[in-house]
């Protein structure tokens, strides 16, 4: 059976699951250092986790691509 080269169905759970989590890290050492905190930060920074996972993705698809010679 052969995996999507792109979307959810190649992230596995755990990915999803790290970026929330460092979100949520974030804004708590952001808490502690009191620096101000608004709701669409969070939202920007689970939004740019996912855009770099998913750079991380094709990237990796495309080394494979190479390595594979097609």
């Amino acid at each position: 059976m052969k995996k999507s080269t792109l979307g959810v169905g190649t992230m596995q759970i755990g990915i999803w699951i790290g970026i929330v989590i460092s979100a949520i890290i974030s804004f708590l050492v952001a808490s502690f250092y009191e620096q101000p905190l608004h709701w669409y930060l969070f939202v920007l920074i689970v939004f740019i986790g996912f855009f770099i996972n998913t750079i991380i993705l094709i990237l990796k698809t495309k080394d494979e691509k190479e390595k594979n010679g097609t």
